[in-house]
Parts: C-alpha cells; sequence; structure tokens
C-alpha cells in the first residue's frame, strides 16, 4: 500500500468511525460497510465528510457521485477509487 493511498484511507476510516461512532482502530481496508452496517445516508454524511477533507489538500473541488458510492464494498474500495479519482499526485501533502 502506498503512502498515499494509506493516507486517503486514513481519511474515509476516519470519516466513517465519526459517522458511525465507531473506533477507527476497528476499521481496516478490508472491513466491508455491511458489516459497518452503513446505509445510504451515512454513505452520504461520509462521502461529504472526505470530499472536503481531500479537497482542501488540494485546492480543488471533489464531488463522489452516489451511483459510485453504492458501488463500494470494502473501506479500501473507497481509497482504490479516490486514489483512482485524484491521481497519485492528488493526495500527496
Amino acid at each position: 500500500m502506498s503512502t498515499t493511498h494509506g493516507s486517503v484511507l486514513a481519511v474515509v476510516r476516519d470519516a466513517l468511525a465519526t459517522v458511525l461512532e465507531r473506533d477507527p482502530a476497528t476499521i481496516t481496508e478490508h472491513t466491508t460497510l455491511a458489516e459497518l452496517e452503513t446505509d445510504s445516508l451515512a454513505l452520504v454524511e461520509v462521502a461529504e465528510i472526505v470530499e472536503e477533507q481531500l479537497a482542501a489538500r488540494t485546492g480543488r473541488p471533489l464531488h463522489i457521485p452516489d451511483a459510485d458510492l453504492e458501488s463500494f464494498r470494502t473501506v479500501g474500495d473507497a481509497a482504490d477509487y479516490l486514489v483512482a479519482y485524484g491521481g497519485a499526485a492528488a493526495w500527496t501533502g
């Protein structure tokens, strides 16, 4: 796992932990959203947090379409998507 992937994964994990009121240490990239009992409203809240935090880091807007949110099965899927969406250089620093 690259530093970039790890950094993005941390943002996703922390957003999930905040919204779902869980200990972030219990959430890994292999944790499924089903295991976390994440519903569509929680996913939208998580996406808003992630979009805001990553946009602040890059200085450019980020939007995760609802259809893409629904395709994520694991926490790692979300991080992979964001790394691919932003490109490797976007999330460093």
